[in-house]
């Protein structure tokens, strides 16, 4: 008997840890209302499985091939490179990836000419490893909704450090970015 006391006691603190934990990672997110400029990027859109490693092999092949087009076509590198989601399945999702460039140039092949879209997005920041920014998306699809906003469009993700320079992945940056309608402040008839 004390053995099974003692165990659900253990099993009651675990439980409260993990709780306390859920709750200090829904705290550590800020989440702000913004107004942006449309951005002129170039992109390649894809589709990749989510099986692991997939995403990341496939993105260091479209950063690659886009900078390299970018920098020999005359182009200038205006910010981080992003990755869009336009569809996001259990299994695929389909990608829009790229860098924000000063002004468009011509694409050639999948590279293409794009914009990221102006207008009220709501931003938050994701500190550590690439593999945990499904929390942080959750998080900021759980605030639009409590916060009554609708989503217009696919989020993006701004990957703001360098995992070449810097190779702490706890210090990574992501900043994501989702496109919103105003909120429906009319009052009901």
């Amino acid at each position: 008997m004390r053995n099974l006391l003692t165990c659900l006691f253990f099993l009651g603190l675990l439980l409260c840890i993990a709780s306390s934990r859920a709750q200090a990672d829904e705290k550590k997110y800020e989440f702000k209302i913004q107004t942006v400029k449309a951005q002129p990027v170039m992109t390649v859109r894809f589709k990749v499985s989510t099986e692991s490693g997939k995403i990341s092999a496939k993105y260091a092949e479209v950063f690659t091939a886009v900078f390299t087009h970018v920098l020999s076509n005359g182009g200038q590198q205006s910010g981080a490179p992003f990755g869009r989601y336009h569809s996001i399945k259990v299994d695929e999702l389909d990608i829009e990836a790229g860098l924000p460039v000063a002004k468009a140039i011509a694409g050639k092949g999948d590279i293409k000419a794009s914009e990221l879209p102006g207008g009220k997005v709501v931003t938050t920041v994701h500190y550590g490893p690439y593999e945990k920014l499904s929390n942080t998306h959750e998080a900021l699809q759980k605030w639009v909704s409590e916060k009554g906003y609708k989503p217009t469009g696919g989020v993006w993700e701004s990957y703001t450090t360098d995992p070449s320079e810097e190779k702490d992945q706890s210090k990574w940056q992501t900043k994501l970015f989702l496109p919103i309608a105003e909120k429906d402040t009319a009052k009901p008839k």
